[in-house]
């Protein structure tokens, strides 16, 4: 897996302003795909960032890069807990277990389940703004459907494109994202 296919897509929770990313990756590419994140997982898990497979298919994995301690908290916040729980998550479960629980979500329903945002640090009133009217009622539309505060989302928005930038920047003047990112 490359480090430039992790930086464009997890950059900002990389960086830790946001609490987790997801990317899906096609396994053709990627043949070594499951050793490849166990290497990657060796190294970024002592800096309390990992890489697990959400779902996969014979052609297709689902990853998510999290911050344990940042979805920790997120995950923690009375709305999403209520959320969550409004969705069969366990009501106090414990990081493994919520993960569990997409994780199934995910295998279970029909259709994907938008309560993942929360998992992604999407604002509550975005969230509900999808499961609630889909494409309907839409304000804007850049990393995740706004439904709430239009501004105040774009600039979230600017912030994770700067971030991607500089980190791909990074890496075209040769480091390694463990270089950036787990270095002592």
């Amino acid at each position: 897996m490359t480090d430039s296919l992790i930086a464009y897509h997890c950059a900002p929770a990389l960086a830790g302003i946001k609490p987790a990313n997801i990317f899906s990756c096609r396994k053709s590419e990627y043949p070594k795909l499951h050793s490849d994140l166990t290497a990657l997982n060796k190294e970024f898990n002592k800096k309390g960032i990992y890489f697990e497979i959400l779902c996969e298919c014979e052609k297709r994995a689902l990853i998510m890069l999290y911050r344990s301690a940042k979805l920790s908290e997120q995950l923690g916040m009375p709305e999403i807990k209520m959320l969550l729980s409004g969705c069969g998550y366990p009501e106090d479960g414990e990081l493994p277990d919520m993960i569990g629980a997409l994780k199934s979500r995910i295998a279970e329903v029909s259709d994907f389940p938008h309560e993942i945002g929360a998992f992604l640090g999407y604002p509550i009133e975005d969230i509900y703004g999808f499961i609630d009217h889909k494409n309907e009622k839409c304000l804007y539309t850049g990393y995740w459907r706004v439904y709430g505060d239009v501004e105040k989302c774009k600039e979230c928005f600017r912030r994770y494109d700067a971030c991607r930038r500089a980190v791909l920047k990074r890496l075209e003047m040769g480091h390694s994202l463990a270089g950036i990112f787990c270095a002592a």
